[in-house]
């Protein structure tokens, strides 16, 4: 609720499609979608998050992925999803190295990770010895 309330507050420079009924207790506050997406981002501009989450798909920024000495190479974070990889490697005895993917300033855009992983989610990995020695990527699906 304080999310949409802290959207209600905002200057009134915002185009005229962004609107927002709000009643004086937090409990009333009702927030109205704006006609266009691009309007809302807009309204949330000089967010922490505004860069990330974008309607767009493919990568926003050219950047290899680091590669380790191991065939298998594992891409995340130290979330409950990323650990779950991590995990399975070591029960199995897997050599891997890790890299840390920052998802919160957007390293999942980057060109290598979007390479290995087209939905941009962690976990991702590569092995790169994988059929016919060719490199396979997995990924989140």
């Amino acid at each position: 609720l304080k999310f949409w309330i802290n959207l209600c507050s905002l200057p009134p420079e915002l185009p005229s499609t962004y609107s927002c009924a709000m009643a004086r207790d937090e409990e009333n506050a009702k927030w109205i979608p704006p006609e266009r997406i691009e309007d809302l981002y807009k309204a949330a501009d000089g967010n922490s998050f505004t860069g990330i989450n974008r309607p767009t798909a493919g990568p926003q920024n050219e950047s290899l992925l680091p590669r380790g000495e191991a065939r298998f190479q594992l891409y995340s974070l130290a979330t409950p999803n990323g650990w779950k990889v991590g995990i399975l490697l070591e029960e199995l005895g897997i050599a891997y190295d890790a890299h840390v993917i920052n998802i919160g300033s957007g390293d999942q855009f980057s060109s290598g990770f979007v390479g290995a992983s087209p939905n941009s989610k962690i976990p991702a990995a590569v092995d790169f010895e994988g059929p016919g020695g060719e490199p396979m990527a997995l990924m989140e699906g």
